[in-house]
């Protein structure tokens, strides 16, 4: 079997890409061994789905061959299931259900994207109170529960007239490290999907666009990060609602349905190498 060569632009690229995700492990206290261990993994498990000849089940040695995986363990890593990361937890899926409701359904929201606080029980606040907003959703959870948890994660706050304030324009939540880690599995796999389809198919490329500029002061970042953080909350907010509005009226047929990610992001770090006076803008 011939390999093709890869470019000689791809290992830069990628060693760059995975210098935030060592920090990460380094700081987690992910060994390199432990990621290696992880990644014949992954190298297995991608060969064996998605890299099959006539759709047929592929033998070890083919494994091997195409990931340099020695064979002793390619046998042993396919009777694993690698995780899969397309979708998101249940406990982080219901939540970010419930936001959509709060933020775009009627009594719950003002208008689209104008949450109000809601009573906390419906004794209290009647159809629009927080036991209502879970009850649309399900019948078997109770509100009391789900708000706890919301407080623990930063989604929510209670007032001292006993109403439920919303804290966030979109299920994120602000402490808890795993469903923090949820969301950084979702987000950055499907933002790598895109950028390898871009790079790898002829179909047509997926949105993925981006500006940035390198001599920018303090003050001018932090103008930037507002207008990112209002702004471009309020274009996912848009895209949101026109999402649950197409929910509703084309409901697909179960084998035909797609689930889709839309994400937008904000980074800035020093950089002193920036030459004096020079000013660079660019997107891609």
């Amino acid at each position: 079997m011939h390999l093709p060569s890869f470019p000689s632009s791809l290992l830069p690229a990628l060693m760059h890409v995975m210098r935030p995700l060592v920090r990460l492990m380094l700081r987690k206290g992910v060994s390199y061994s432990c990621f290696a261990d992880l990644l014949k993994e992954v190298f297995v498990d991608v060969a064996e789905r998605e890299f099959r000849l006539d759709d047929k089940p592929s033998t070890d040695s083919r494994i091997s061959l195409l990931t340099g995986v020695h064979r002793k363990d390619v046998k042993r890593l396919r009777s694993k299931v690698v995780e899969g990361a397309s979708n998101l937890p249940e406990n982080i899926s219901f939540g970010a259900h419930l936001v959509s409701i709060w933020l775009n359904s009627a009594p719950f929201c003002a208008q689209p994207g104008e949450p109000q606080a809601l009573a906390r029980l419906a004794s209290n606040g009647g159809e629009r109170s927080f036991d209502a907003l879970v009850a649309t959703v399900s019948k078997d959870i109770r509100a009391r529960v789900v708000l706890d948890e919301w407080q623990r994660l930063g989604i929510v706050r209670v007032d001292d007239q006993d109403c439920v304030h919303l804290e966030t324009m979109a299920f994120i939540p602000q402490r808890g490290f795993d469903e923090k880690a949820a969301y950084f599995r979702h987000n950055l796999h499907d933002h790598a999907c895109a950028a390898v389809h871009n790079l790898t198919e002829a179909s047509e490329p997926f949105f993925e666009r981006s500006v940035h500029y390198d001599s920018l002061s303090p003050a001018g970042v932090d103008q930037l990060r507002e207008a990112v953080r209002v702004e471009g909350m309020q274009v996912l907010i848009a895209f949101n609602q026109l999402a649950a509005e197409l929910e509703g009226q084309d409901v697909p047929s179960p084998d035909s349905r797609q689930r889709i990610t839309i994400g937008l992001y904000f980074y800035t770090e020093p950089n002193p190498s920036t030459v004096a006076n020079s000013t660079a803008a660019g997107s891609s």
